[in-house]
């Protein structure tokens, strides 16, 4: 099928580019598909107010979402954005629910994971084939403007080879997000533009993970889409080796419906 064969392409092409992160598109490249879709947000939902009145929760999806120049994984971000478009039967899907948002007080609950489209359009679930989503106390400002730390937020690519749906798991741990939720004066059509997102991935987390890609081969394995093992650029548990890749990455979100 037409999205195997795309996996295999661009997941080639990566592990190439892999211990050369800084390659790829350049910063002009992806600030452009960013500020396109912030640009596409605001067609959409109109003018944005400066201190909205928000709703007590909103469903977001991700669509848009590119590593930062410089960092591990920077090689993925074409096909991480080609993957993120909800048309393919089996999209990159990342689900983030704000609830409990009160700005008078200054706090909201933020959860975000992998989620599954269904078969009602614009409706998704989480993916109950990874950890569950655990809520998290955030900060958020009259205008928007929050912050929270995910303990673990688990990106899920799933691969269609032959007759089987393979599905690969990347924990990411500690995600700080830093971002501005905008809305109209009456809370709606909420939508994130240029939020912040930096994490961890743990090399003895995947270093015995691999992709199958063609039947019959052996997996990619996935360390070297992030650069190969002598990559880690993070001492994650202070022992004074390098043991985890720090990440750092751009990402926008829109309104969606998360079927509990």
């Amino acid at each position: 099928m037409k999205m195997s064969n795309a996996w295999m392409v661009w997941l080639a092409s990566a592990a190439l580019l892999g211990t050369a992160a800084c390659g790829g598109e350049t910063d002009e490249e992806v600030d452009a598909g960013v500020e396109a879709d912030a640009d596409a947000g605001d067609d959409e939902a109109g003018e944005y107010a400066e201190e909205p009145e928000f709703e007590a929760q909103y469903d977001m999806r991700f669509n848009a979402f590119a590593f930062e120049q410089g960092t591990p994984g920077f090689s993925l971000n074409s096909p991480l954005e080609y993957f993120l478009d909800q048309s393919l039967d089996y999209p990159v899907v990342v689900l983030v629910e704000l609830r409990d948002i009160d700005t008078a007080a200054g706090t909201l609950q933020v959860r975000g994971g992998a989620g599954l489209k269904t078969a009602t359009e614009g409706e998704y679930v989480w993916d109950e084939e990874v950890a569950e989503p655990e809520a998290v106390a955030g900060t958020i400002a009259a205008n928007g403007d929050f912050e929270a730390t995910l303990p673990l937020l688990s990106f899920v690519a799933t691969v269609e080879s032959g007759d089987e749906i393979n599905k690969t798991v990347i924990p990411i741990r500690d995600l700080a997000i830093d971002a501005k939720l905008q809305a109209s004066a009456a809370g709606e059509n909420p939508v994130i533009n240029d939020g912040m997102l930096s994490g961890f991935v743990l090399l003895s987390e995947i270093e015995d993970v691999g992709l199958t890609i063609v039947p019959g081969q052996n997996p990619l394995p996935l360390t070297q889409l992030f650069g190969g093992p002598e990559s880690v650029n993070y001492d994650y548990d202070e022992d004074g080796e390098n043991d985890a890749w720090q990440l750092s990455a751009t990402f926008s979100a829109e309104q969606t419906v998360i079927v509990e």
